[in-house]
């Protein structure tokens, strides 16, 4: 008898703890922001939000290039410390309509989940 009362208050302290850290996860959305310098034929995109500790400002960019169907991948990198990412144009996205984007995920040592977010489309210079 003691074995099952003690089982049972283990369980249910396990419960209350799994819906404890459930309840006390942090939701960052994240702001995507490209923009287009034509002189000098570079794209800008730069990432914030309002995570402590540049968490969510540290996620993978990825170009992409508008089409029907699927959208192709141009290139994809890490931003810099700033949050800020520069790539110089090919000559073969001249014109071409394209944005940015990043995924949303989850920090599994932190209670700490960021949104996935898209930019504008733009032209490309």
């Amino acid at each position: 008898m003691r074995s099952t009362a003690a089982l049972l208050s283990t369980a249910i302290a396990l419960a209350g703890v799994s819906v404890a850290s459930a309840e006390t996860t942090h939701v960052y959305p994240v702001t995507l922001t490209i923009s287009v310098d034509r002189q000098a034929r570079q794209i800008d995109v730069s990432v914030s939000s309002d995570a402590p500790a540049q968490f969510c400002e540290t996620s993978m960019i990825r170009i992409r290039r508008a089409m029907p169907g699927k959208d192709k991948v141009i290139a994809r990198s890490f931003p810099n410390d700033l949050g800020e990412w520069h790539l110089k144009a090919p000559p073969a996205l001249r014109g071409k309509r394209i944005y940015a984007e990043v995924s949303g995920y989850r920090l599994p040592e932190r209670p700490v989940e960021c949104l996935g977010a898209r930019s504008r489309t733009v032209t490309a210079p």
